[in-house]
Formats: C-alpha cells, sequence, structure tokens
C-alpha cells in the first residue's frame, strides 16, 4: 500500500464498533439478488466515509444459537450520499443470503461494522487501463469503482476503465440497465453470459479466460492494471495469464466470495 493510500484509511471518518443501520429501500435486481439500502438509525444519514469496493459486515441474531455474522460489498459509491447499498445474491442453502430478502423490510435494523478491507481502486491504476472482471455477485464492488468513477471528479483516475462482466443468462444481470446506461467515454463494458448458446446484444459467450482478457485489452497489456473478483478458479486462470502477458504483480488485484 503507498503512503497516499496509507493517509486515506487514517484520515477517514468512521463509526466504533457496532452501528445500527435501517432499511429505507429493498430493490429486486434479478430473481435471486436484491439491494438493500441503509443509514443510520438514528440520523437518518450515511454516517461513515467508505473506499469504493469496501464491505460491512453484519451481525444477525435469532437466526441460530448463537449470533451469524455476514460481510458483503457494498455496491453504491462514496459519492451517493443517500446511504450505502448492499447487493446480496441468494444461496443455495444459504443462511443469511436467503434471510435477508425473504425476511428483512423497509424500516427493520442490522446491526453492522465497518468500513472494511482493501480491495479498493488501487493508486496505481492512476493513468493507466484499469481493467475489472467479475462473475455472479463478485461485480458488486466494481460497481461502486465505476460509479464513482463517472460521477466524482475527485479521486483516483484511470485513464480508461473496462469492466469484464459475467452471468449465466442476461436475466441473472446485476443492474444491467445501469450498467447500459453509463455513457462515459473513459468506460466500457463488455459482458459475457455463460448458460445461453448465442451471443446476445453484442455480448461474449463463455466464462472469462486468457483469450476473452485478450480481447477485451485488445492485446495491449503495457498499461493494464487488473482486478478480479469471482469463484478462485477464474480469479487462478485470470491472473496467471496476466503475469504470462507482462503485467506487473504489484498491478494484480484479486477478492474472493467463496
Amino acid at each position: 500500500m503507498t503512503e497516499s493510500s496509507s493517509n486515506i484509511f487514517a484520515t477517514m471518518r468512521r463509526v466504533k464498533g457496532w452501528m445500527s443501520l435501517q432499511v429505507t429501500k429493498i430493490v429486486e435486481e434479478t430473481a435471486d439478488t436484491y439491494t438493500f439500502w441503509l443509514v443510520d438509525a438514528k440520523s437518518g444519514q450515511r454516517e461513515f466515509d467508505y473506499l469504493p469496493g469496501q464491505y460491512l459486515t453484519l451481525r444477525l441474531t435469532g437466526l441460530a444459537e448463537k449470533p451469524v455474522v455476514r460481510s458483503y460489498t457494498m455496491s453504491s459509491s462514496p459519492c451517493q450520499e443517500e446511504g450505502v447499498a448492499l447487493t446480496v445474491k441468494r444461496v443455495p442453502g444459504g443462511l443469511v443470503s436467503n434471510w435477508l430478502p425473504d425476511q428483512l423490510k423497509v424500516g427493520d435494523c442490522l446491526s453492522a461494522r465497518g468500513p472494511i478491507g482493501r480491495f479498493i481502486t488501487p493508486f496505481a491504476a492512476q493513468g493507466r487501463h484499469l481493467v475489472l472482471v467479475g462473475a455472479g455477485s463478485g461485480v458488486t464492488p466494481f460497481l461502486s469503482m465505476i460509479r464513482e468513477f463517472v460521477h466524482n471528479p475527485s479521486g483516483v483516475r484511470p485513464e480508461k476503465i473496462t469492466l469484464l462482466v459475467a452471468q449465466k443468462t442476461p436475466e441473472d444481470q446485476i443492474m444491467g440497465a445501469e450498467l447500459d446506461s453509463w455513457q462515459h467515454p473513459h468506460v466500457t463494458i463488455v459482458k459475457t453470459y455463460t448458460r445461453i448458446a448465442s451471443s446476445h446484444q453484442q455480448s461474449l459467450l463463455g466464462r472469462p479466460d486468457g483469450g476473452m482478457l485478450d480481447q477485451v485489452v485488445a492485446g495491449n497489456y503495457e498499461e493494464v492494471l487488473l482486478m478480479v473478483c469471482g469463484p478462485v478458479p477464474m480469479m487462478n486462470l485470470l491472473t496467471t495469464h496476466a503475469r504470462h502477458q507482462g503485467v506487473k504483480e504489484e498491478w494484480i488485484f484479486v477478492e474472493s466470495f467463496d
């Protein structure tokens, strides 16, 4: 971590310990993915600062014999002052990922702690080609990063951002309408689907691999800084390929939701 990034972590305004966050809005993104907007239960505002890519840890009681703790990345960006958003995808048999959409209502409160995490837009991305690859709910930290890039003129400014997002089908695309609405000269969104037989609206087909990465960067790895979030096999495949293409180790960042 650079000295500049250390200074930002040191000066950020934080809530110490556990806080109570109230649900203000619930958005059904797909058939199995929901976004929960939260504010401080007392003030009705956002009472902490964070960096795009960080997460909150929730503590839930009454679901099991002991309190259950789960962490979720904020899909909102710090420039969205109306609150923070957690985007949660159901996991088959998942205790919390199913309880949240099934039981949580607007007005309910959650016990949360944060912000936490160092999977943030790297300062090394300044002036470089920031390539983001997310699969499934692994796209959530990148939604936060791109929202911040598009709407906040300060902070880390890559030369350009390319997001490669993998989902099973178009119906599984998290915040697909917003992705389609981003008309920014320095942001490119590339979608790939793993469970359809033919391409859909200029999308790619299949899971992200080395060849697909070559395609989205047009074979030019010289200024690439790579961030990958998703299944471990995919991350290992892409980061190994990037190293073979000359991307420096310090320009490769990974985060697993497994």
